[in-house]
This record gives structure tokens, C-alpha cells and sequence, in this order.
């Protein structure tokens, strides 16, 4: 997820600093010899950040084994999140004898005594996170002195492990990265096109070696959806709440000619001449008056050209359901009659739509 960074306080250089930033609050310990920078002040996104990188780098010392997968290791390759992640995902190796435990903090209550709920509140605060599969040679690769899935099978792992609206984020990102989508792909839509096509073959050769596994109906949902195009984690979530409430999915980054040249709308239905654009900070990056001037003028060039827009902003994608009625009184009514992809729905969505 792009975000304005904040900056990290200098790491210690001896025990007593670190045991003295660390009574201070400054610095927070994650695990054993593995401290991040902590800062009350700076957002969450940030200290998320913080913790990731310093894992990271621990895998990279070799004080942690494993292979750096999902989404710690989306973002190595350059991917994006829907939300920055605080946890990192590792595979070991198979333990013939099981994972040795380790003793937990005295006040600390174990996981396996906690209720159904608390449990999975608990294990989803866990900043290091280790799975057990095997993984082929080469779904290895080496990125920043870490041993880290490959781009394929990171994708293939976000695609099927990950919640839907995580899952389709990632993989968007992951296609850009894969198909060369970079600075003004426009420029280049049929090879960026081509090599996405190569790619979400890859990855369906690959999901149909694994019948009846897990994720599997959820990834290959993901990857039908999957496109390089889209230019922020929110254009990729309106398109999938367009997908699974029966709305025809839109085309991400719609070209419409204008007087002033070609300019490309988030999300469109050309043959309704309708466009969505979400209106993230990225936008408003520099002098934010001179910004908004800039939307604004764009905005009439592309409505003088025929095609209404509907501007959202990233909470207002967050909030779903407000959206998609949003999006329901804009659309015309054939484009709102499609069958949705149960695949990509997540729980809430399923259980507010009486599927369970």
C-alpha cells in the first residue's frame, strides 16, 4: 500500500542502549534478539513497516530459518497490500517430531487454552508466522540477501491463503510487477497485456496440479480476476465488491479521448459511459490546492468527452456495502444484473447475503 513514510529512529549500537531505548518505549522487542523501532506518534502503517523489515532482516542475519513467503515476501518482489501488513510468513521445513515449543512469558496465556475467538484474535497478532510445505527449487529465489518464494509462487500462495480481498490486491500488484506494468504501461498494452496472459496461464497450469486442496477455488477466482492494470490496492477492492454484488466488472484504467488527449479513468463501463475514480493521498501528493484544481479540470475534460464519473474516497471503498448501492443508483440497471463470484466474497459478505 503506498503511504507517506515516517522516519525510523536510528538503530542501537550496544546492549545498554538497547536495553535502555527499550525502557524508554523507543525501541520494541518482537522476539528474542529481534528489536524494531517504535514510535507512538507514527501511524500504524508505520510501525507495521517497522516490525516487517526487522523480521526481515533477521531472516537475512540467519537468525530465523525460513523461506520469507506471502505477503511479506509480495512486497519484496514490489507487489502492494490492501493493508500493510504486521505479520511475516515463513515456510520451514518439514518436522518429522513436530515444532519444538518454546516457554512462553509467565503472564502470557497459551493460544491452545484460550476460547474459539480469543484464539484467533491471539494467533492473528503474531508478528512471525511459520508454515509448514514443501516447496519445488525453484520457487526460491534470493531478493536482499533473504531466501524468498518466487514470483510465481508467491502470487500462487497470496492467491489461495489469503482472505479475498487481501488475495485479489496482492495479485493485481503481483501481474503489474509480472507483465512489466510500470511507468506509463499505456504506452505498451499489448505486450503488458501479452505477458500478463503468460502469467495467469502459469499460475492455472499450476492450480490444476492441485485439485481439491486448499484455496485452490478461491485462487484460480483470484487469478480469472487478476489484471496488471489497475494503479492502486483500492482499484483493485471496488472492482472486486463490483464482482461479487453482481455489478459487471469494469475495465481498470478506461481509456477516453479528450480534447486535451487521452486520459484513463480508474475504473469504467464504456458502453454505459460511466467511470468510477477513487480518490486516494497519492493523489494529492505537492501543493494539494493546485491538486484538486488539477482533478477538477480533469474531471470536465472527461465528462465534455461523454462519460460520467462517480469519485469515492479510500474509506468510503472500505465501508462495501455503501459503495455498492452507490454504485447501483449510478450504473444503469442491465449492468447491475450479473451473477456474483461467490469465490471472492469474504465471510461478512457471505453472511450478510444469507449464503451461510
Amino acid at each position: 500500500m503506498t503511504a507517506l513514510t515516517h522516519p525510523a529512529p536510528q538503530r542501537p549500537r550496544s546492549r545498554s542502549e538497547l536495553r535502555h531505548r527499550t525502557q524508554a518505549g523507543t525501541l520494541r522487542r518482537i522476539r528474542r534478539d529481534v528489536y524494531a523501532p517504535h514510535d507512538v506518534d507514527a501511524p500504524t502503517h508505520q510501525r507495521h513497516q517497522w516490525i516487517r523489515d526487522a523480521l526481515v532482516a533477521a531472516v537475512g542475519n540467519q537468525q530465523l530459518d525460513g523461506v520469507v513467503a506471502w505477503e511479506a515476501a509480495a512486497i519484496m518482489h514490489g507487489g502492494r497490500t490492501l493493508y500493510e501488513p504486521a505479520t511475516v510468513d515463513l515456510v520451514v521445513d518439514w518436522h518429522p517430531n513436530g515444532l519444538r515449543r518454546r516457554r512462553g512469558a509467565p503472564e502470557r496465556t497459551a493460544s491452545r487454552a484460550l476460547g474459539p475467538l480469543d484464539r484467533r484474535l491471539a494467533l492473528s497478532a503474531r508478528p512471525l508466522v511459520r508454515h509448514t510445505y514443501e516447496l519445488a527449487a525453484q520457487d526460491v529465489v534470493e531478493l536482499e540477501g533473504c531466501r524468498v518464494t518466487s514470483l510465481l509462487r508467491t502470487t500462487e500462495d497470496c492467491a489461495r491463503f489469503l482472505t479475498p480481498e487481501r488475495a485479489l490486491a496482492v495479485v493485481d500488484s503481483l501481474f503489474a510487477v509480472a507483465a512489466g506494468a510500470g511507468s506509463r504501461p499505456w504506452d505498451r498494452r499489448e505486450q503488458v497485456n501479452a505477458l500478463a496472459h503468460g502469467f495467469r496461464q502459469c499460475l492455472l497450469e499450476r492450480l490444476s496440479e492441485r485439485p481439491r486442496q486448499r484455496g485452490v477455488r478461491q485462487a484460480r477466482a483470484v487469478v480469472a480476476a487478476a489484471t496488471p492494470w489497475s494503479q492502486s490496492v483500492w482499484e483493485t477492492e471496488v472492482r472486486r465488491l463490483c464482482l461479487v454484488s453482481g455489478i459487471r466488472a469494469p475495465e481498470p484504467q478506461m481509456p477516453v479521448r479528450t480534447g486535451a488527449g487521452t486520459r484513463y479513468v480508474d475504473n469504467g463501463w464504456w458502453e454505459a459511459r460511466r467511470g468510477h475514480e477513487t480518490d486516494g493521498e497519492v493523489k494529492l501528493v505537492g501543493d494539494r490546492a493546485l491538486a484538486l484544481e488539477r482533478i477538477t479540470d480533469r474531471d470536465l475534460e472527461i465528462e465534455a468527452a461523454g462519460v460520467r464519473l462517480l469519485h469515492s474516497s479510500p474509506a468510503e471503498v472500505q465501508q462495501g456495502a455503501e459503495l455498492v448501492e452507490a454504485l447501483r443508483e449510478f450504473l444503469p440497471v442491465t449492468l447491475c444484473e450479473e451473477r456474483p463470484v461467490l469465490a471472492l466474497m469474504t465471510k461478512q459478505e457471505r453472511r450478510r447475503a444469507g449464503y451461510f
